[in-house]
């Protein structure tokens, strides 16, 4: 899997950031392993300096991001390729972030703390909205699951009558 980051140069003319090509850093998790495709820690972004591509530079050799929301910058946006092990189960967690996830491989139960349970396949699209929940691998035959997360921090606490919520990890 290759990445591909444009830029412009010097006459403004678009160009490829080549030092980045091939430059995954795949790490694991206790549910497989995961992959940050790219990052920025300010909203809205700043394209005129490649400020942004130094910070991805670091990013990418990292599980998490300092802070609370860990799965995003705290006031930036995230992507990322999860790849779940067959059978695998993540604690039940709730992020102060607007997930869009994208399910490329397998299939995935995700369950609610309403007690909901959903199965998303491959080409199936989740939004998760700040709310607690958790992942399971259903794909059959022991087979691998595989998503993208495209994951937006929001302004904290959610507050849903008299509850206020806020990121919960169990890990």
């Amino acid at each position: 899997m290759s990445l591909f980051v444009t830029t412009h140069n010097t006459n403004g003319k678009a160009t490829v950031v080549k030092e980045l090509q091939n430059e995954y850093h795949e790490m694991p998790i206790p549910i497989g392993t995961i992959k940050m495709l790219w990052s920025n820690h300010e909203f809205p972004m700043n394209l005129s300096t490649e400020a942004d591509i130094e910070q991805y530079k670091h990013d990418r050799t990292n599980k998490f991001f300092p802070g609370e929301q860990r799965i995003c910058p705290e006031k930036g946006a995230a992507t990322c390729m999860i790849s779940m092990k067959p059978g695998a189960e993540s604690a039940p967690h709730r992020t102060m972030t607007l997930d869009v996830i994208v399910i490329l491989e397998g299939e995935i139960e995700f369950h609610l703390d309403s007690g909901e349970k959903m199965v998303a396949v491959a080409g199936d699209t989740i939004v998760q909205r700040g709310t607690m929940h958790k992942w399971v691998n259903v794909t059959p035959n022991g087979g691998w699951a595989k998503w993208v997360a495209f994951i937006q921090a929001i302004a904290q606490p959610i507050e849903i009558g008299d509850q206020v919520l806020r990121n919960e990890w169990a890990h």
